[in-house]
């Protein structure tokens, strides 16, 4: 039996990105489950609780979401691709995921 592994593309770690900045509830944390789907069909799933570091422009005492964000870190994180047939082997860099996340200045 041969196996294949799925190798995410900048737009697969892209697209989980903008699912996570479209879902916060708070500034400066996430927990939850986004989906997107890869090239071919694939549910590609992140089970993440995140901290997200902000830059703030001035001196205010509280974080916005406008602030851009500087640095991830993970409380925890999971990652599965799937397709009909079941789980497939992916190739998921958690690094390269939060270059997708950290916003320029």
């Amino acid at each position: 039996m041969e196996s294949t592994i799925y190798k995410l593309s900048d737009e697969d770690y892209a697209a989980l990105a903008s699912e996570i900045k479209g879902r916060l509830l708070s500034p400066c944390y996430f927990t939850g489950v986004v989906e997107t789907k890869g090239v071919s069909g694939e549910i590609l799933r992140l089970t993440a609780s995140l901290i997200l570091y902000r830059r703030r422009p001035d001196n205010r005492n509280k974080y916005e979401r406008q602030d851009t964000i500087c640095g991830v870190s993970a409380v925890w994180w999971d990652f599965l691709c799937e397709d009909d047939e079941g789980v497939i082997l992916d190739d998921f860099d958690f690094e390269q995921f939060t270059k997708h996340l950290i916003e320029e200045a």
